[in-house]
């Protein structure tokens, strides 16, 4: 379910739990470096850009995030942690991309801008 789908308690929900190990990856300058190079060609369309770098930040957080990761998974999926751990992994890819939509990527980018001014 995208985050925009969600009811006012569920959104606060995903939130919460997803505060943290988001912080934990956007902290990680391995993780940032990947990042910024693959958002060269990102094209300001922001769910094919995750869409296209998806199958290679998953397997490259995994390693170093593996817990932050299921964390993300759980709270977007809204399955416990524990689940998320037993699905197979081309499962997690799909829930993750059908989870992800304008507003989180949105949240996320307006909320980690010094200038205050949403995606910029």
């Amino acid at each position: 379910m995208k985050i925009s789908q969600m009811n006012n308690d569920q959104a606060a929900d995903a939130m919460i739990k997803l505060a943290t190990p988001m912080a934990n990856l956007m902290e990680d300058k391995a993780t940032i470096a990947l990042l910024k190079e693959l958002e060269t060609g990102s094209n300001g369309d922001g769910i094919a850009f995750f869409g296209r770098i998806l199958p290679k930040v998953v397997p490259f957080c995994m390693k170093d995030h593996k817990a932050d990761v299921f964390a993300i998974v759980a709270a977007l999926t809204q399955k416990p942690v524990s689940a998320v751990g037993k699905m197979n992994f081309l499962e997690t890819v799909r829930e993750l991309k059908e989870s992800i939509d304008e507003d989180f990527l949105g949240f996320f980018t307006s909320s980690g801008n010094a200038t205050g001014n949403p995606g910029t």
